[in-house]
């Protein structure tokens, strides 16, 4: 038997032995209700969640506006500002430094290729001396 099932059955069963109880206090007339997207249960505006079904009940009316606030303003567009200077200034570097990786893995392909290993010690040294004076 499936839960809400047996609820109703318990409820039911509650309100038959005491007439006065209210299990829906959202049936009062004076009081505005929320209904249920999924079951249509009508529950008091106050619940977060469907007595019948128990899904988040969703309210369809919006926050009032604060008083020293006004209603009539109109939004301020939204302009990009760009990257900081500092986010460029890394990205340059980290792009630089990956320039550097792939010359120096294009450098040590080739001389795998040929099976000539010479050219890839200068290129180690004029690198290394190139980002220490970079500062990368």
């Amino acid at each position: 038997m499936p839960t809400h099932a047996y609820l109703q059955k318990v409820f039911a069963s509650l309100s038959s032995r005491d007439p006065g109880l209210d299990l829906h206090p959202a049936r009062r007339d004076n009081q505005a209700v929320i209904t249920c997207t999924k079951c249509g249960e009508k529950n008091s505006d106050d619940t977060r969640f469907c007595a019948r079904c128990n899904r988040k009940l969703q309210s369809s009316r919006r926050a009032a506006p604060a008083e020293d606030s006004p209603v009539d303003e109109p939004l301020v567009s939204f302009e990009h500002q760009g990257m900081p200077a500092d986010a460029w200034r890394d990205l340059k570097r980290l792009m630089e430094a990956w320039g550097y990786l792939l010359l120096l893995a294009g450098v040590a392909a080739g001389c795998w290729w040929y099976r000539t290993w010479w050219p890839l010690y200068p290129t180690v040294g004029l690198l290394a001396l190139l980002i220490y004076f970079r500062r990368v």
